[in-house]
């Protein structure tokens, strides 16, 4: 998968996502019905398409050794990620505690992250995005 973008979202109401027809397009039809919504390292929520959360996270927390810190990270992601339906209209109802996690917004930006997208407060992202951005000027890497 190959997601890649910024997209300012509103949610309405109810608290619904309409995902941007450019990451609809993207994910396999296979995979695009139910999507895995989870607290992002920074203020933000991560949606990861099931079969990228199995490939990716469920196998890193599958080869922690067994321990206190395992079971502490899985409960961590069980608490913290959901999943969700995504309705025909191709949008996601995302739950209200998840919305306080990032502050309540109305609107949303959402990024791509390759195999992922996140969703962010627009002030929040403006902010990581100026971080960001002086990552790349620093930085070696060239494309």
């Amino acid at each position: 998968m190959n997601l890649i973008g910024l997209f300012e979202c509103n949610l309405d109401s109810k608290g619904r996502l309409m995902i941007p027809a450019r990451f609809r397009r993207v994910i396999p039809p296979s995979a695009a019905e139910v999507l895995v919504l989870s607290k992002g390292k920074e203020v933000c929520l991560n949606l990861y398409t099931l079969e990228e959360w199995n490939e990716v996270i469920l196998k890193e927390l599958r080869g922690l050794p067994p321990g206190k810190q395992k079971r502490n990270l899985i409960r961590y992601y069980s608490d913290k990620s959901l999943q969700l339906n995504v309705d025909k209209s191709g949008r996601v109802a995302i739950p209200s505690h998840f919305l306080s996690l990032i502050g309540n917004p109305k609107k949303v930006v959402m990024i791509g992250a390759l195999t992922y997208m996140e969703i962010w407060a627009p002030k929040d992202y403006e902010a990581i995005r100026s971080e960001a951005h002086d990552a790349y000027s620093e930085g070696d890497w060239e494309y």
